[in-house]
């Protein structure tokens, strides 16, 4: 059961605890993501909303979806999620996306000559997450399962060639940051991701699939950054 939503709660933690309250969060424009370090009454300032009835509309029915339970599952099982969903996802996805937003910057460019700006931003973005899922999947997550599966065994884990983890995971935490502003931004200069009215099917496609692209992103952020992050430092500390 969700523990009762107190206005001194961070932010990150509120989703972390039930993620179908991301959909609140999204429509009141408050970042759960990389920005969920605050506490919920700083949040609702930020946005002059009455932090009271931010707590009561997260804690209505409505707010009960079909969100997985993630803070009920086991962090292996976490990284597992990740890996097959967001990380597989990107590699077999990424590429023909770009594309399309390149498609489309040809077409319409000349009317629309923000659609430069979002294929730029988009490609370095690619870029960035490509590195950063190479070093999460080479050198950070093989970590994870090693600390895991010591736990479970009742063992110290095998030495890691960085230390702790928390080095790697700070740095992963600043990749997030970096990541989250660039679409924020990408979301702000194409109007949420809005297809204007000489807009083609093409373009239509272009933003559904930036827009899906974001939602994810911002699953894959809160999951690592408010579970499998602070769950697995944890547990490194205790096995210390």
């Amino acid at each position: 059961m969700s523990e009762k939503i107190t206005k001194e709660m961070i932010v990150g933690d509120i989703v972390a605890d039930n993620f179908n309250r991301a959909k609140v969060f999204e429509h009141l424009g408050i970042d759960y993501c990389c920005g969920g370090k605050i506490t919920l009454e700083e949040a609702c300032r930020k946005k002059n909303l009455d932090p009271d009835k931010v707590i009561a509309h997260l804690e209505t029915p409505v707010t009960e979806g079909d969100a997985p339970n993630f803070s009920e599952w086991p962090l292996d099982l976490l990284v597992d999620y990740v890996l097959k969903k967001h990380h597989r996802n990107f590699h077999l996805h990424h590429e023909e996306l770009l594309s399309l937003v390149k498609k489309v910057e040809n077409a319409h460019g000349e009317h629309h000559p923000e659609l430069h700006e979002v294929r730029k931003a988009v490609e370095e973005s690619f870029e960035e997450l490509d590195s950063h899922f190479a070093k999460e999947e080479q050198v950070l997550f093989p970590q994870l399962y090693e600390i895991y599966a010591a736990h479970e065994e009742g063992r110290q884990p095998a030495p890691f060639h960085c230390g702790s983890i928390f080095y790697p995971i700070q740095q992963m935490m600043l990749e997030h940051d970096a990541t989250g502003e660039t679409w924020h931004h990408i979301a702000d200069i194409t109007e949420n991701f809005t297809t204007p009215t000489d807009g083609c099917n093409s373009y239509r496609l272009m933003n559904q699939q930036l827009f899906q692209f974001f939602n994810d992103l911002t699953e894959h952020v809160a999951i690592e950054n408010n579970l499998i992050f602070p769950g697995f430092i944890k547990m490194e500390q205790k096995g210390a």
